[in-house]
């Protein structure tokens, strides 16, 4: 009897010293985590008390501090990317404003003939549908970030999409006296995707080039029957662009000042590559020499 209450009371001090260990334990984990929350930094939780029983939840803790971490970084990222684009949009806003504004002013003056009135009349003119272009871009990217833009699932034949937009940039091409090498297979190539999408992507592309481009604007449109897709390729002089400019010629917020213009947010090539890869498409750039070239390939029905 007397072992008994001896062991029993043996195990009770045990028990007891377990406990306060336990306590002590938990007590430094939450001062530990006190401190965190007050700095920034990469430090983890320490099982310093030893508690076998505390490794599960420490190291559950510890995963979510470090997932914690890694959004904030990405959300602080963000946030620096979005400052930057607002700041670089606010400049492309307001330089074509800026510049009809100016003209508007020299419209008052008397002294104008009637052939300087009507060119200072298409400058403005000119500059205000930039700017309607460019507020046109930012809408539609907003639209297409947030989730609220919903593409069509439906047959559109790719060939008379890209000759559609063509035809509509035709004047432009004319206009800065760019050459234009087209060569487009001449069969129907049916695609599954929303054809607003498509012209949209089709019309960034080319407006990124007669923006940007020196001349010598290139088109091919073939079928690659081996890979079940078609396949369109869109080049043009760019000795300014660089390998490393190709490489992030899609970033949503890349402003490089000389792959872009008072008529260009950057947001039209970024859109182009996320509508493609929406349709189960690829969008890439790359260098040729002194050519910049950008591929799309959308799989054929």
């Amino acid at each position: 009897m007397i072992i008994a209450v001896f062991v029993l009371s043996a195990l009770v001090v045990l028990m007891i010293i377990y406990l306060i260990r336990m306590r002590f334990a938990v007590q430094n984990l939450a001062k530990q985590l006190m401190d965190l929350s007050g700095e920034n930094t990469n430090q983890l939780l320490r099982n310093s008390g030893g508690q076998k029983m505390l490794v599960p939840l420490v190291n559950s803790i510890n995963e979510e501090l470090k997932e914690l971490r890694e959004n904030t970084l990405k959300a602080e990222q963000m946030n620096r990317e979005i400052r930057e684009s607002l700041t670089e949009i606010s400049h492309d806003l307001r330089t074509p404003l800026t510049a009809a504004g100016g003209y508007t002013s020299l419209l008052r003056k008397a002294e104008l003939t009637d052939e300087e009135k009507i060119r200072y009349i298409n400058v403005i003119e000119e500059r205000f549908e930039t700017t309607k272009n460019l507020v046109d871009q930012l809408f539609y990217y907003a639209r297409m970030e947030s989730g609220a833009l919903t593409l069509a699932e439906e047959e559109v034949d790719v060939r008379r999409v890209l000759t559609d937009v063509l035809a509509m940039y035709y004047g432009d091409f004319e206009k800065k006296h760019f050459d234009m090498n087209v060569d487009i297979e001449d069969r129907a190539m049916p695609v599954m995707g929303d054809r607003d999408a498509f012209t949209r992507v089709f019309s960034n592309i080319v407006s990124n080039g007669l923006s940007h481009g020196e001349g010598d604007f290139g088109l091919s449109l073939k079928t690659v029957p081996t890979a079940g897709v078609c396949r369109l390729v869109f080049s043009n002089l760019a000795s300014n662009v660089t390998e490393k400019d190709a490489e992030r010629l899609f970033d949503r917020y890349f402003t490089k000042d000389h792959v872009r213009s008072s008529s260009n947010t950057g947001l039209g090539l970024a859109i182009a590559k996320n509508l493609t890869e929406r349709m189960h498409g690829s969008c890439s750039a790359y260098k040729d020499g002194d050519k910049l070239v950008i591929m799309v390939e959308y799989p054929l029905i």
